[in-house]
């Protein structure tokens, strides 16, 4: 199973997936539950990307984001593993780039796979520090039926593409995948053997079906990981599991009205959610 699609420079000039690339992709997403798609951003828009985030979250030391996350109630750190973090990104600056958002590359074969009416479900940030051990292996949601044949045989419903925002090598530890997982059969668990993994560059990106299992290597380096993740799903699907007790996008309104009409549409649903969260309070 190639797993791993080179973007051409056709394919980068014209802003969408030639048919071999687009077929290659596709095939690689309903096979192993994933891709690595390599190339497709600039360096320069990462490094913006990266700048951005480092002017939120860069000088907060793992302690202080542990001591965050403990926090009762709803906060923008979440703990995720032994020192791993979800953090709310403020989608400001090139953080709320339509480049970012909306890429041209990316979405064709998103939509292909999702639909055109897709949504972004969330988006978030993920570092792992010095010394963070292998994350649990998992999904990022339950199986939809009680039926696993049923769950399993189903097309795509939600995507989440990774986009590091630093080389990411072995040493810094990539995310792995275990290929094929979205469609294994009932009872099969997965274990570390069962994980793959290669390097991650400024510019790759890595798609990974909501069913694949999964899981953040050891960062045996001495910098700190950071991961953005977006979320594309069908316009049915509302993920109610990971995002309970906090929102899972923040984008101030300036953001938002800035945004091409299409890319709203996009951002809605996510959007939207965000703003009851922010103002809705059961216990008034």
């Amino acid at each position: 199973m190639n797993w791993i699609v080179d973007i051409t420079d056709q394919d980068r000039g014209s802003q969408s997936l030639s048919p071999t690339t687009m077929e290659a992709a596709r095939a690689a997403l309903r096979e192993s539950g994933c891709v690595l798609l390599r190339g497709v951003y600039s360096t320069a828009s990462i490094d913006a990307l990266r700048a951005a985030f480092e002017g939120q979250w860069g000088e907060r030391s793992e302690s202080a984001m542990d001591a965050d996350a403990k926090r009762p109630g709803a906060n923008p750190v979440l703990r995720v593993g032994e020192k791993r973090y979800e953090l709310l990104v403020s989608l400001t600056g090139a953080l709320a780039h339509p480049m970012l958002l909306a890429n041209p590359t990316v979405c064709s074969l998103l939509a292909a796979e999702l639909g055109s009416n897709m949504r972004i479900s969330g988006i978030t940030g993920v570092v792992s520090y010095p010394g963070a051990q292998l994350q649990h292996i998992h999904s990022d949601h339950p199986l939809l039926f009680e039926q696993h044949d049923l769950s399993t045989a189903i097309p795509a419903y939600a995507i989440n593409v990774a986009v590091p925002l630093i080389d990411v090598d072995q040493e810094i530890g990539p995310t792995a995948v275990c290929l094929g997982s979205h469609r294994w059969p009932q009872g099969r668990r997965a274990t570390e053997a069962d994980l793959v993994s290669v390097g991650i560059q400024r510019g790759d990106c890595l798609l990974i079906d909501y069913r694949t299992q999964h899981s953040g290597m050891p960062n045996k380096s001495a910098v700190a990981r950071p991961i953005l993740y977006l979320v594309y799903a069908r316009n049915w699907f509302f993920d109610d599991v990971n995002h309970v007790s906090r929102p899972s996008l923040n984008m101030p309104l300036e953001s938002f009205a800035a945004l091409p009409e299409p890319v709203k549409y996009l951002m809605s649903r996510a959007y939207s959610a965000q703003m009851r969260a922010r103002y809705f309070r059961p216990d008034r």
